[in-house]
């Protein structure tokens, strides 16, 4: 078993992926160990020989989900031949399952690399990131493939139905069409209208063809407050959206909300401070 090294120095690892631990000094002066894996000191264990195979499988058609799993389990067999060498702070090591959430963060990044999907913006919240990771250019998921794309994440396929995200029927999962998310909001608040997953499905559904939403008439409600990841997965859709409808009514509520934000700087820019991201 190693003691953590200098600050920024790789912990001893096989050449083919490293653990970075991170030194950082609190106000008393103790030092913190807090590691981190980090995409660009990581590669999956197993070297070029595990990247060929996963090409391999990628190219015969194998779902993303199984993809993810093979890539989870690889490096869970990686942490578990280096178990106590990394320290999370002095005398505490780095647990399994903490592990894996860096593992889960791993995979969501690895999405944006030229040899995966593009993930969802990493401004968006939690629950929204996964649900489009998901439905990345589909609306229907089985059964089997949502939960793999979920194990060691926290989340269940039943937060979604329950969000009315999505329903299931014959063990396959449906994306609800944004045109019905949308027009579920009529008569309702627009305060309650807080989270990026509503304002982004109520765009797209809005500028749903014969949808006979008036989106305008939302954006300037005094109650509307833009969630600064909106604009981000509007753009998203556009690439990514499960059906060709989806993509071209994104488009068009890329228009139209790009329109309003330039048109509402200042009350935009109020917004984003309470998100602390004011320029």
């Amino acid at each position: 078993m190693r003691q953590p090294q200098r600050s920024g120095e790789v912990v001893d690892a096989d050449s083919h992926q490293d653990l970075l631990v991170e030194l950082h000094r609190r106000d008393g002066g103790d030092l913190v160990e807090r590691p981190e894996l980090r995409q660009r000191g990581v590669q999956w264990s197993g070297g070029r020989r595990i990247k060929n195979l996963l090409s391999q499988h990628q190219k015969e058609g194998l779902p993303a989900a199984d993809l993810q799993v093979i890539k989870r389990g690889k490096a869970l067999e990686y942490f578990s031949r280096h178990y106590g060498k990394v320290y999370v702070e002095q005398g505490r090591e780095f647990t399994i399952s903490e592990a894996l959430v860096g593992i889960n963060t791993l995979l969501d990044d690895d999405m944006g690399t030229s040899s995966g999907p593009e993930a969802p913006p990493t401004n968006a919240e939690p629950y929204t990131r996964q649900f489009f990771r998901i439905f990345y250019e589909t609306i229907h998921v089985p059964r089997d493939q949502i939960q793999k794309f979920l194990r060691g994440t926290g989340i269940a396929p039943s937060d979604f139905v329950d969000r009315g995200w999505c329903s299931e029927k014959n063990k396959i999962f449906t994306l609800t069409p944004p045109v019905e998310m949308a027009r579920a909001w009529k008569g309702a608040s627009r305060k309650g209208m807080a989270r990026d997953f509503d304002q982004t499905m109520f765009l797209v559904g809005g500028c749903v063809e014969g949808s006979g939403i008036r989106v305008s008439d939302t954006l300037n409600s005094p109650n509307y407050a833009p969630h600064p990841a909106t604009v981000e997965l509007v753009e998203w859709l556009c690439r990514h959206g499960g059906t060709v409808e989806m993509k071209h009514a994104a488009q068009r509520a890329r228009t139209i909300y790009r329109e309003w934000l330039a048109a509402n700087k200042g009350r935009v820019q109020e917004q984003m401070k309470l998100f602390d991201l004011e320029e």
